[in-house]
């Protein structure tokens, strides 16, 4: 994570900042090392920096102890579909799956998409599952080596 919420033990206020310093200087005067400082919230996005700062200056200014909550982050859609055709048995039933979703949440998809879903479940080859699909009628080729699901 590359932006902090840490709290001046100064001024008590909340204060956004870069985690690949190692140091900074609140607007009171304090500088803060970060090394001995509490993070309160962790991310990657400026934006979701400037809401955490501000809510907990706000939790600050009631006196109470900052508790942000880390929102949740969005898996990858190639995670995801790997876990949900995981425990499927059947394999014609999984290359389905794999299909209808992978057109779901790409629109169309190709041998690259396949074989990243493959390489988190672990069975069969991306020219495996496209051939069988093909042959049971559960995809159609919309362009060169570009398939949606039926």
């Amino acid at each position: 994570m590359r932006y902090a919420v840490i709290v001046c033990p100064k001024c008590n206020k909340a204060k956004g900042i870069d985690t690949i310093k190692k140091t900074t200087t609140c607007p009171c005067g304090r500088e803060i090392v970060f090394a001995r400082t509490k993070f309160y919230f962790e991310t990657d996005s400026p934006l979701e920096l400037a809401g955490a700062v501000a809510e907990a200056n706000a939790q600050l200014g009631d006196g109470n102890v900052p508790k942000i909550a880390k929102k949740p982050r969005k898996r990858d859609a190639y995670s995801s579909i790997s876990e949900r055709v995981r425990p499927i048995r059947d394999p014609v039933e999984r290359m389905r799956v794999i299909a209808s979703e992978l057109t779901e949440a790409k629109g169309e998809f190709g041998h690259e998409d396949i074989k990243r879903v493959l390489t988190l479940t672990g069975r069969d080859t991306p020219e495996d599952i496209i051939a069988k699909l093909q042959k049971a009628n559960l995809i159609y080729e919309v362009s060169e080596g570009r398939f949606r699901s039926v």
